[in-house]
C-alpha cells in the first residue's frame, strides 16, 4: 500500500481542489449565468462526447491497464506496445466517427423537439470526442508508470478554473454560450496535448518510430479483451449517463438541467474513489501478474473502508448545509426544496458504489473480465427500462431511483462473484460503525444553531460536524492507514 498511499493522499487534494472549483462553478455560477436550459444542454454534450469517445477507444485504456505490465521494458520502447494502442485507437474512432455520421438523422429526430440546441452544436461532439480520446490514453498511460498526479491536475483543475473563467466573461458579457461551447472543446485540446509533452518528458517513453514485436496471436487476444472491456465500460458510463440522455429527450433541457445539478453536487461523494483509482487500478493489474491474492485482498478492504468514511462524511456534509446550498445558488428552478431528494437518492446511489471498492476492477483484470461486461450490460438494460417506466411518471426522480437501483445491484453482483469465486470480501463491522457515527454527525450538524452569515454558518456548521466525525473516526479506530497518517502529523506537530 506504500504507492497507493502516497499517490492517493496527492491525488486527494488535487481532487479536492477540483472539487472546490466545480462547486463554485455549479453552485454560483451555472444557475444565475447560464439558467436551466444551457446547463442541462451543457450536461448533455458532456454525456454525448464522453460515450461518443468510449466507444471509439476500442477498449485501449483497458488494454493498456492489463496488458502493460507485461511489455514493460527498460529501453522505454516496451515492444512496441503504446504504439500499436495508438493506433488501435485511432481506428476505432474513424470507425465511431463514420457511425455518428450515418446515424445523423435519427439520432437528431430523439432531440429535435427537446433539446434544439443539440441539433445545433451536432458536430461539436467529433473534435470533443477526438480530444477526450487522447487524454484518456495519455491518463492510462501515464496510470501504467505510476504517474497519476499530472494528468488529475489537468482534468479536475485546470479544466475547470478555464470553465470557471468562461462562465465570468459570458457573465461580462465578453463571450456567448456558443463561445462557451467552442472554448470548452479547445481547453480539452490543449490538456491533451500539454499531457503529451509531459510523459514526453518524463522519460518514461519512447518516442518515434518503434517496431512492434507484438504477435498476431497476442494482438488479437489484447483486442478480444478491449472489445469486451469496451462494452462493459460503455454500458457503465452510460449507467452514468443515461439518465441525462433520456431526461433530455424524454422531458426537457431544463429537467435536465435540475437533474444534473444535484448529480453534480452528489458526485462529489466519488472522490475519494477517483483518487485511489488512479493509483489501485495499477496495483491491482500488477498482482494479478504475479498471482498476489493476499495484496488483492489487502487494497480491496483498505479502499473499501477509506472510502466510506470519506464519502459518508462529504454525503452528510451536504446534507445538514442544503439551506446554505439553496443560498448561494439563487436560482429558484434549481433550489426548490422537494428537489433534495434527488440528492439523497442519488447521493446513496454513489455511496453503494464507493463502499464497493475495487469490485469491477478486480474482476475486469483477471482472467474472469468477461463476467464485467455481462453483468453491467444487465444493469444498463435495467437501467435503461427503469428511466423508460419512470420518467413520465416522475421525472427527474425516476431517473435518481433507476440509478441507485443499477449501481446497487452492479455492486452486490460483482460483490458476491468475487466473494464466492476469490474468497474475499471487503465488509466489516467497521463498515456499520461509520454508519452510526455519520447518524451521531449528522444529529449535532442538523442541530447547529443557524448563523446569520451563510459563509460563517457553513464553516460553523461543517466544522463541528467534521470535528465530531473526525473524533469519532479515530477513536474506533475505523481505519488504520488513516489513524497511522494522523499519528505522522501529531507526531510531526510535535517535534516542531
Amino acid at each position: 500500500m506504500g504507492i497507493v498511499k502516497q499517490q492517493a493522499y496527492k491525488n486527494t487534494i488535487v481532487l479536492y481542489a477540483g472539487m472546490a472549483i466545480a462547486y463554485i462553478n455549479t453552485v454560483l455560477l451555472f444557475p444565475p449565468i447560464v439558467g436551466d436550459d444551457n446547463f442541462g444542454f451543457y450536461n448533455l454534450v458532456i454525456s454525448v462526447s464522453v460515450l461518443y469517445s468510449l466507444v471509439s477507444s476500442m477498449g485501449v485504456p483497458s488494454i493498456i491497464a492489463r496488458y502493460f505490465p507485461f511489455y514493460r521494458t527498460d529501453d522505454r520502447k516496451h515492444n512496441g506496445f503504446l504504439h500499436w494502442t495508438a493506433f488501435l485507437g485511432l481506428i476505432g474512432f474513424a470507425i465511431a466517427t463514420a457511425l455518428y455520421l450515418v446515424f445523423k438523422p435519427a439520432i437528431m429526430g430523439a432531440y429535435a423537439q427537446s433539446s434544439p440546441l443539440f441539433v445545433k452544436y451536432y458536430y461539436y461532439m467529433i473534435p470533443l470526442a477526438l480530444f477526450i480520446i487522447g487524454f484518456n490514453f495519455l491518463e492510462m498511460t501515464g496510470r501504467a508508470v505510476y504517474r497519476t498526479i499530472f494528468s488529475n491536475v489537468l482534468q479536475f483543475v485546470v479544466l475547470r478554473l478555464a470553465t470557471t473563467v468562461m462562465l465570468i466573461m459570458i457573465a461580462k458579457q465578453w463571450l456567448t454560450f456558443e463561445g462557451f461551447i467552442f472554448g470548452y472543446i479547445i481547453i480539452n485540446g490543449l490538456i491533451s496535448l500539454i499531457l503529451l509533452v509531459y510523459l514526453v518528458v518524463s522519460g518514461n517513453f519512447k518516442m518515434g518510430a518503434v517496431t512492434s514485436t507484438l504477435t498476431r496471436e497476442k494482438k488479437q487476444e489484447m483486442i478480444n479483451f478491449g472489445m469486451f472491456t469496451l462494452v462493459s465500460s460503455s454500458v457503465y458510463t452510460l449507467l452514468q449517463k443515461v439518465d441525462t440522455l433520456m431526461l433530455s429527450s424524454m422531458a426537457s433541457d431544463a429537467v435536465t438541467g435540475i437533474y444534473s445539478w444535484y448529480f453534480n453536487i452528489a458526485m462529489v461523494i466519488s472522490i475519494p474513489a477517483q483518487a485511489l483509482s488512479r493509483t489501485t487500478y495499477a496495483i491491482v493489474a500488477d498482482s494479478w501478474r504475479s498471482k498476489n491474492m493476499a495484496n488483492i485482498a489487502d487494497v480491496y478492504s483498505k479502499t473499501s473502508i477509506i472510502q466510506l468514511v470519506v464519502g459518508m462524511l462529504l454525503f452528510v456534509g451536504i446534507f445538514i448545509n442544503r439551506e446554505n446550498l439553496y443560498a448561494l445558488a439563487r436560482n429558484k428552478d434549481f433550489t426548490d426544496p422537494k428537489y433534495f431528494t434527488l440528492f439523497i437518492v442519488i447521493g446513496l446511489g454513489f455511496l453503494a458504489d464507493i463502499t464497493g471498492g475495487l469490485n469491477s476492477y478486480i474482476i475486469s483484470t483477471s482472467h474472469k473480465y468477461r463476467l464485467v461486461t455481462l453483468i453491467t450490460v444487465i444493469m444498463c438494460i435495467m437501467c435503461v427500462t427503469l428511466n423508460y417506466l419512470l420518467i413520465p411518471e416522475y421525472g427527474a426522480l425516476g431517473s435518481a431511483v433507476a440509478y441507485f437501483l443499477s449501481i446497487v445491484g452492479m455492486n452486490f453482483a460483482t460483490w458476491l462473484y468475487i466473494k464466492i469465486r476469490f474468497k474475499m470480501q471487503p465488509f466489516t463491522y467497521k463498515h456499520l460503525l461509520v454508519v452510526v457515527i455519520a447518524a451521531v454527525s449528522y444529529f449535532i450538524g442538523f442541530n447547529f444553531w443557524r448563523l446569520p452569515n451563510v459563509w460563517l454558518d457553513i464553516a460553523a456548521r461543517s466544522s463541528a460536524t467534521g470535528i465530531v466525525y473526525a473524533l469519532l473516526t479515530y477513536l474506533f479506530k475505523i481505519s488504520g492507514d488513516v489513524n497511522e497518517k494522523v499519528d505522522e502529523l501529531i507526531a510531526k506537530f510535535a517535534r516542531r
